[in-house]
């Protein structure tokens, strides 16, 4: 198989220790080593734009560039940044607007995940975590109205009944549960994340607005868990974002939590790749109560941890945490091939009866895609 270049690697050491260095996982000498070597600086600044990482390697270079000696090109770094910070401040001027239509209609919504972390994990600083979208949580009475003041400005829908809407630059992904059960019904037997409970133990994002929630420490940690996973930890600015929203977590707590919720086992992928990852470690007693991973839970670590870049793999490996082995396959089934109407949502100009064609052609386009990245990726 091909190996993976030098290039790569230095690149994905790099990402990895701006990633450590801005967690206090590490000090400044394991990236001084990495930046005094040769470095494609240019494909360095595609992978950490890829990764989301742009502006915090942006910031991590800026701290080494006082060092006497060392000449690093921060030009392109410091427009990345700007770039980040541009994007972010539309998407949360317009995630403003949004919230204002909100309050005086005496509605609300809950902000999750990135929009959610900058304010505090990042403390308020625009320029670090990039905001490929806005994502709410609303309750189910209020989505209609949401989408329609979205549609009134301007924004489209990725297809008439999706809730992912976008205008230029700025896109809102609405979500009404987080547990993504709207395309798998089956999740729900895996993640068993309360509706009503998450909206009770929210908490205002700003004291002064009643309108913008936030997930209380526990749910917005089980739920970035959960995301991640989803997406296969594709973006290491995820595995960033749950080393800060870990910092000062009751572990105990969360534990029960995750157990009763289900997560258990993405939580045990999350531990175990932000040790591999970034060398931020759990508690022992923790790490010995969580559960042991098989073969196939490991291989998909291995897989992220040399950051291969699949996006496939996390929904699979979600069939571990459901109960039963006719569960298991029923969730694999459905994940395949979910129910006729919820692929006329994803598919909405698609003939009923070419519906499941189609699915099988974009399965096997995914699986050749999945495997040629693999066989670049495996060394």
């Amino acid at each position: 198989m091909a190996p993976a270049s030098n290039s790569t690697l230095t690149s994905t050491r790099l990402l990895a220790s701006a990633a450590r260095r801005f967690v206090g996982a590490a000090g400044d000498d394991e990236m001084l080593d990495l930046v005094r070597a040769p470095v494609d600086w240019t494909g360095l600044l595609s992978a950490a734009e890829r990764e989301g990482m742009a502006g915090l390697v942006g910031l991590e270079l800026e701290r080494l560039a006082s060092i006497p000696g060392l000449a690093l090109p921060l030009g392109p770094w410091r427009a990345a940044r700007r770039r980040v910070a541009v994007s972010n401040m539309a998407n949360l001027a317009e995630l403003g607007a949004l919230l204002a239509m909100l309050r005086a209609l005496g509605r609300q919504a809950v902000v999750l995940k990135g929009a959610a972390l900058i304010p505090g994990a990042y403390r308020g600083t625009v320029d670090l975590r990039p905001l490929g979208d806005v994502d709410l949580l609303l309750r189910p009475l209020d989505l209609p109205d949401v989408v329609a003041w979205l549609q009134d400005r301007g924004y489209r829908p990725f297809a008439p009944s999706s809730t992912v809407l976008s205008r230029g630059p700025v896109s809102f992904d609405l979500h009404t549960e987080v547990a993504g059960s709207s395309w798998v019904a089956r999740k729900a037997h895996a993640f068993r994340l309360d509706p009503d409970r998450l909206w009770r133990d929210a908490s205002p994002l700003d004291p002064g607005d009643p309108s913008a929630l936030v997930l209380s420490p526990l749910h917005q940690r089980l739920h970035l868990v959960v995301h991640a996973l989803k997406h296969s930890y594709s973006r290491l600015i995820w595995l960033v974002d749950l080393a800060l929203a870990l910092r000062d977590a009751e572990w105990t707590t969360l534990l029960t939590e995750a157990r009763a919720a289900g997560a258990v086992r993405p939580l045990a992928y999350a531990v175990t790749l932000l040790d591999a990852v970034l060398g931020v470690v759990a508690p022992r007693p923790i790490v010995e109560a969580l559960p042991p991973l098989n073969g196939a839970e490991r291989a998909f670590v291995h897989l992220v941890t040399r950051r291969s870049g699949t996006e496939v793999a996390g929904e699979l490996v979600v069939a571990f945490g459901i109960p039963g082995l006719i569960g298991k396959l029923a969730y694999l089934a459905e994940l395949g091939f979910p129910r006729a109407e919820v692929l006329a949502r994803h598919y909405p100009l698609t003939p009923p009866w070419l519906l499941y064609p189609r699915r099988v052609a974009r399965l096997t386009a995914l699986g050749v895609r999945e495997c040629a990245r693999f066989v670049r990726r495996t060394p």
